[in-house]
């Protein structure tokens, strides 16, 4: 026997088995993050998430409980390389420093939204829509996707209304695009700045974009609260890049 829903979300994660079936995904993996749980860390700025711009990538630290620190190094390429690699790299320090704790990685995966409208089903989240996390967006895209969609839906009364559901649903993936759009490009953008690159212009880029953001006020909170979807603007995102 089978059951058949009038609408299906399908949101199961960024190694969906569904979204072959819902989009034209082109997925890219620009690195790995190997993280490590800290104990009784002490952070420069307390309750703040920190960007280490380390030499080849940037390394986070978050703290996730009073006691607690999240570290997170990035590790350019599709997969972490060995320890016993000839060349030094971010992931083996990493690895030197904490031989004795418990270690995770994971791949980073980019994914701009192409959807293929399909009758009664719609993807959300990583499954559907995916950057960088160096900024962590992927979980402010992700809810201001629901918000929306739940006020699309909203009206209809009678969810086997195909033609008034699809006509609904349409529409979700053209006023999603100013929040999506501002924190994905940014997102991208920013983890390419804060690589290290022996080319003197990207580096010059990269000490540029520090001294901004160092700046404070507007310089400062501008970005910021547009990778927070509090100002989902592209003109504001397009001011910022103008000024640097």
């Amino acid at each position: 026997m089978r059951t058949y829903a009038p609408l299906t979300i399908v949101c199961d994660g960024c190694l969906s088995n569904l979204r072959k079936s819902l989009s034209a995904p082109k997925v890219e993996s620009p690195s790995c993050f190997v993280g490590l749980i800290l104990e009784n860390c002490d952070l420069p700025h307390s309750n703040h998430g920190h960007v280490i711009l380390g030499d080849p990538s940037p390394i986070l630290f978050y703290p996730i409980s009073s006691t607690e620190v999240s570290c997170l190094v990035d590790v350019p390429g599709t997969k972490v390389p060995s320890i016993a690699s000839d060349s030094p790299t971010t992931a083996q320090c990493f690895y030197g420093r904490s031989r004795e704790g418990k270690h995770q990685k994971m791949q980073n995966k980019s994914m701009a939204a192409n959807p293929v409208p399909t009758p009664g089903a719609i993807l959300l989240g990583d499954a559907f829509n995916m950057r960088h996390p160096l900024t962590g967006g992927g979980m402010t895209v992700a809810l201001s996707d629901i918000v929306l969609l739940r006020d699309r839906l909203r009206p209809i009364r009678d969810l086997h209304d195909a033609p008034a559901l699809c006509n609904y649903l349409e529409s979700f993936y053209t006023l999603r695009k100013p929040v999506s759009s501002t924190i994905n490009t940014l997102a991208g953008a920013l983890y390419k700045v804060f690589c290290a690159s022996p080319d003197p212009a990207r580096q010059e880029m990269r000490e540029a974009c520090f001294g901004y953001l160092s700046f404070g006020g507007v310089c400062s909170y501008g970005p910021v609260s547009l990778l927070s979807g509090l100002n989902p603007q592209p003109m504001h995102l397009h001011y910022h890049k103008t000024e640097l």
